[in-house]
C-alpha cells in the first residue's frame, strides 16, 4: 500500500513540476519591481473556538481550520470533505442521514432517538443536534473549525470527542456575488450562489445557495430472482438501471440589523431538500461455516456467480432504495455591547423529515439458477433455489423520523482589555424526535445447507416495526476565565454543569409473519437523567512571538440513552448509562521564516469511562442477532497530530497532516455472545482490542503552484489522503475491516486579472481507488456488507466572483 501510495506522490509531483516549468521562464522576466515584493505570508486565520474571536495560533488547544482557499479550491462543503483533512477525524454514514463521526477514536454508532453524539455541530454557533441534520451542504463558508478532545467546558454535552463549528459569510456594508456552475462526468450538474451587501442604512442581507445533481454511479445488474411469494421467476425492472443518483437543494437567508452603535439583530433562516438513490451494499467477507460452503449462504459465491463481485459500483439489489431529507431552520442571534461586556442570545428552531429504503445486503431474496463453480470451491455447477433452500440475505431496512428542536443561548464575553478575560454562559434545549424503523425479510426459511449446521433462517419471511418517541430536556450554565500571569505566562480555567433527561415511548409490532430481529410487545415508557461537572484547565507560555507551547486538562461528558429499534420490551426500557472522558495534551504552535511556514504539533493521552458501544450480535441462547447499546467499560485513546504548512516560494505552497492514533478497550464489560464459529465469546476478550473507526495511521497532503501574470493566475493543485486499515466492530472481527486506502485529487485553474472570473478543471479520486467509507457485519459476525467511496469524478467549473 505504502509503494502505491509513493508512486501516485510520485506522479502528482511530476504534474505540478510540468506547471511550474512551463512559468518559469516568464517568471525569470519579472521586474525588478516585481521581485522584490516576496512578502506573501500566510493566511492569517480567526477562530471561535473558545467562544471568542483569536488568532488560530493563540488558542491553547489542538484545532484544524479549513480557511477560504483550501474550501473554495476543493470544493469542501460537508463533513465527509473535511474528515481526510483533518488529523484524528474520521467520517461515516450508514445513510444520508446517519452519520458518524469519530474523532481520536471516539464516536457514536448508536441511530435511536434517545442516542446522543460524541461531536457537536453548529454553524454560526448554532447548536445542531439531530443527526439527521448534521451533514449539510454549504457553499458560502468561511471556514470550518474542528476541535479535537473533549470540549466540555464551552461546547457542552456530548462534544467528549470534540466539536466542528462551521462559520458562512456574514452579511455587511461589502457586496458580494458569487455565482458558479459545475458540469462532469455522470451528468453532473451543479449551481451554486450567493448575493450579500447592503439593503438599507443600518440593514444588511445575503442569499446562498447550492444546487447538485447527478446520476447513479451504481449499475443494476441484476436480470432476474424468484419472487418469495409467487415462486415465479421475475425479471429485474431495474436491471441495467443507474442508481445512486443525487438531486439536492439547499439555501441560507440571512438578515442583519444594525440598530444602534451597541445592539444588532440577525435573523437565519435555512433549507434543504435532498433526495438521494439507492445506495450499494456489497458483500465483502464471510467467515465460520459460511465461508467457502459452496451453497446459497454464501454471500460471496452469490455475489460472484450473479456478476457483482469485484465492482463496487454496480448493484445486485431488487429494491430499488432511497435516501430523502427536508430540513427547515430558523434562528435569532441578538448581541448587545454593555461597557466591558457583550451580552450574545440565539434561539433557534429546527426540524427535520428523514426518510430512507435501503436493500442492507444488496442482493435477491431468491435466484432462479446460479453457477457457483469456483466462486468459493463448490463442486456443483448449478444450484437451483427453491423456497425450501432459498438465499437468505434479502434485508430490506427502512426509517421515517421527525425531529423538532428548540434552543435558547446565553453568553456573556470580556472585552475591557486587562489580564483577565472571561465568558459566563447558559443552554437550554428540547428535543423532540419521532422514529419509526421496519425491517423487512421476505426470505423464506429452510433446512440447513451442508456444511452448515444450521437453518440459514429459522422463521421468514417477516416484517416488523418498531415506534419510537424520544422527549428530551437539558440545561446547562458555563464559566471559563483565563489570567496573564506573565507576559508571556498565562492560565485558563473552565467549569460547566450539565443536565439532561430523556423520556421514551416504544412500541414494537409484527406486521407479518414471525418475528425475528424484534419481538413484538405494548407500548412502553421510561425515563432517565443524568447530570455531571465538566472542567478545563490550560496554561500556555509563549516562547517568543512566533512561538506558543501549552498544556491542558480537560473532560468532556455524554449523556446516556436507551437503545434504539430494541428487540423486547426490556432493552427499550433499560437505558445506559453517561460517557464520560478526561483528556491530557500538551502541543506547540508555531509560525516561522516569517509567517512562511507553520507548524502545530500535539500529542494527547484520553481515558474514557463508560464506554457507550452499539452491537448488532446475537445472545446467547438466541436464534437471531439484536440490537444493543451498552456500558462496556473502559477505553484509551492516544496519539500525536501534525500539521505543516509552507510557502516554499511566492508560487509554491505545500500542506500536510499526520496522526498517530493508539486507541483501544482496556477493560471491556458488554454481554457475551455467540462467536461466528459457534463458540461463545466471552467480554474480556475484546481487552486490547482497537476502538471502531481508529485507524492508527492517517495522513493528507498537498501541492499547489500559481503562475501570476498581468493577464491572471492559473493554478495547479494536488491533494493527496491516506488512511491506514480500521475496523468497525469492536470485536475486531477480520471481516469488519476496513483496508487502508489512498485518494488523491487534482485541479488546474485560470483565474483572470482582478480575480473576477475563475475557470477550473477538476479531478476526484483520480486513480479510481476503491475504498469502504461504512461497514456492518450480520449473522453473529459470520457476513460483513460495505458501502463504498465515490468513483473517478471529473469535469469543469466557471465561476464569477464581485
Amino acid at each position: 500500500m505504502w509503494h502505491q501510495t509513493a508512486s501516485r506522490l510520485a506522479m502528482a509531483a511530476v504534474l505540478i513540476a510540468a506547471v511550474g516549468m512551463t512559468g518559469a521562464r516568464a517568471q525569470e522576466q519579472q521586474s525588478a519591481k516585481d521581485q522584490e515584493e516576496t512578502t506573501r505570508q500566510l493566511e492569517e486565520i480567526v477562530v471561535t473556538a473558545q467562544r471568542r474571536a483569536e488568532r488560530l495560533q493563540e488558542v491553547p488547544m489542538a484545532v484544524t481550520a479549513l480557511g477560504g482557499d483550501e474550501l473554495h479550491e476543493n470544493d469542501i462543503a460537508t463533513l465527509d470533505e473535511v474528515s481526510g483533512r483533518t488529523p484524528g477525524l474520521v467520517f461515516s454514514a450508514f445513510t444520508l442521514g446517519q452519520p458518524e463521526i469519530a474523532i481520536r477514536g471516539i464516536s457514536t454508532k448508536e441511530d435511536g432517538p434517545a442516542a446522543s453524539d460524541a461531536v457537536v455541530v453548529s454553524i454560526d454557533g448554532v447548536y445542531i443536534a439531530a443527526r439527521s441534520a448534521q451533514t449539510l451542504d454549504i457553499f458560502d463558508l468561511e471556514r470550518i473549525e474542528v476541535s479535537r478532545g473533549p470540549q466540555g467546558t464551552l461546547a457542552g454535552k456530548n462534544s467528549i470527542a470534540g466539536s466542528i463549528n462551521f462559520v458562512t459569510l456574514q452579511p455587511g456594508p461589502e457586496t458580494v456575488v458569487r455565482l458558479r456552475q459545475t458540469v462532469g462526468n455522470y451528468d453532473t450538474f451543479d449551481t451554486q450562489g450567493l448575493v450579500s451587501g447592503q439593503i438599507a442604512k443600518g440593514l444588511y442581507g445575503k442569499f446562498s445557495f447550492s444546487r447538485r445533481k447527478h446520476d447513479g454511479f451504481l449499475t443494476n445488474v441484476l436480470e432476474s430472482y424468484v419472487d418469495p411469494v409467487s415462486q415465479v421467476v421475475m425479471p429485474n425492472p431495474d436491471f441495467g438501471k443507474d442508481q445512486g443518483e443525487l438531486n439536492s437543494f439547499y439555501w441560507r437567508a440571512y438578515l442583519r440589523w444594525e440598530a444602534t452603535d451597541r445592539l444588532d439583530v440577525t435573523v437565519m433562516f435555512d433549507g434543504a431538500d435532498e433526495h438521494h438513490g439507492q445506495t450499494n451494499r456489497e458483500p465483502v467477507g464471510s467467515q465460520g461455516p459460511l465461508h467457502d460452503c459452496g451453497c446459497a449462504s454464501d454471500p460471496i459465491a452469490v455475489n460472484i456467480a450473479l456478476g457483482g463481485a469485484g465492482d463496487p459500483w454496480s448493484t445486485l439489489a431488487d429494491t430499488e432504495g432511497f435516501a430523502n431529507r427536508d430540513i427547515w431552520g430558523l434562528a435569532i442571534k441578538t448581541n448587545y455591547a454593555f461597557d466591558g461586556a457583550d451580552l450574545s442570545v440565539i434561539y433557534s428552531h429546527r426540524e427535520a423529515d428523514f426518510r430512507f429504503l435501503e436493500d442492507s445486503e444488496g442482493l435477491p431474496p431468491f435466484a432462479p439458477q446460479i453457477d457457483l463453480t469456483g466462486s468459493s470451491g463448490s463442486p456443483l455447477p448449478f444450484l437451483l433455489a427453491p423456497p425450501d433452500q432459498g438465499f437468505t440475505f434479502d434485508v430490506n431496512d427502512s426509517a421515517v423520523e421527525r425531529s423538532v428542536q428548540n434552543t435558547v443561548q446565553l453568553q456573556l464575553t470580556s472585552t475591557t482589555p486587562s489580564r483577565w478575560k472571561w465568558i459566563l454562559g447558559s443552554l437550554l434545549s428540547f428535543e423532540d424526535i419521532n422514529r419509526t424503523e421496519r425491517f423487512f425479510f421476505p426470505t423464506l426459511g429452510g433446512p440447513a445447507l451442508p456444511p452448515f449446521t444450521e437453518p440459514s433462517f429459522p422463521f421468514g419471511p417477516s416484517d416488523s416495526e418498531s415506534v419510537q418517541r424520544m422527549n428530551g430536556t437539558s440545561f446547562a450554565i458555563f464559566g471559563q476565565a483565563s489570567y496573564d500571569l506573565t507576559d508571556a505566562l498565562k492560565m485558563t480555567a473552565g467549569l460547566r454543569w450539565s443536565t439532561e433527561r430523556k423520556e421514551v415511548t416504544v412500541d414494537n409490532n409484527i406486521l407479518s409473519g414471525l418475528p425475528l430481529l424484534l419481538k413484538e410487545f405494548d407500548p412502553v415508557h421510561a425515563a432517565k437523567s443524568w447530570a455531571d461537572l465538566s472542567w478545563r484547565v490550560a496554561l500556555d507560555y509563549r516562547v517568543s512571538d512566533d512561538v506558543l507551547a501549552y498544556a491542558l486538562v480537560s473532560t468532556g461528558f455524554k449523556s446516556g440513552g436507551f437503545t434504539g429499534s430494541p428487540s423486547t420490551a426490556t432493552q427499550a426500557t433499560t437505558p445506559f448509562g453517561k460517557e464520560t472522558a478526561r483528556n491530557y495534551e500538551a502541543g506547540i504552535k508555531s509560525d516561522l521564516f516569517n509567517r512562511r511556514a507553520r507548524f502545530n504539533i500535539s500529542a494527547f493521552w484520553t481515558q474514557i469511562q463508560g464506554l457507550q458501544v452499539t452491537r448488532f450480535f446475537q445472545p446467547l441462547g438466541a436464534t437471531f442477532g439484536e440490537f444493543i447499546t451498552e456500558n462496556a467499560g473502559k477505553a484509551r485513546s492516544r496519539g500525536i497530530e501534525v500539521e505543516l504548512t509552507a510557502l516554499v516560494t511566492d508560487s509554491l505552497e505545500i500542506g500536510a497532516t499526520y496522526a498517530y492514533l493508539d486507541a483501544e478497550f482496556r477493560r471491556f464489560t458488554g454481554q457475551p455472545s455467540v462467536a461466528p464459529d459457534g463458540s461463545i465469546l466471552e467480554p474480556g476478550q475484546f481487552n486490547g482490542n482497537e476502538l471502531r473507526e481508529s485507524p492508527p495511521h492517517s495522513a493528507s497532503g498537498y501541492v499547489k503552484y500559481t503562475y501570476r501574470a498581468d493577464w491572471g493566475e492559473i493554478m495547479a493543485r494536488i491533494d493527496g489522503r491516506y488512511r491506514a486499515r480500521m475496523f468497525f466492530d469492536p470485536s475486531n472481527n477480520p471481516i469488519s475491516k476496513a483496508n487502508a486506502h489512498d485518494v488523491w485529487d487534482a485541479r488546474l485553474a485560470y483565474r483572470t486579472a482582478g480575480g473576477h472570473w475563475e475557470i477550473a478543471l477538476w479531478g476526484k479520486n483520480i486513480f479510481k481507488e476503491k475504498y469502504i467509507t461504512h461497514l456492518f457485519t450480520q449473522r453473529g459476525g459470520r457476513i460483513a456488507f460495505a458501502l463504498f467511496g465515490d468513483p473517478a469524478r471529473y469535469g469543469v467549473s466557471l465561476e464569477y466572483n464581485y
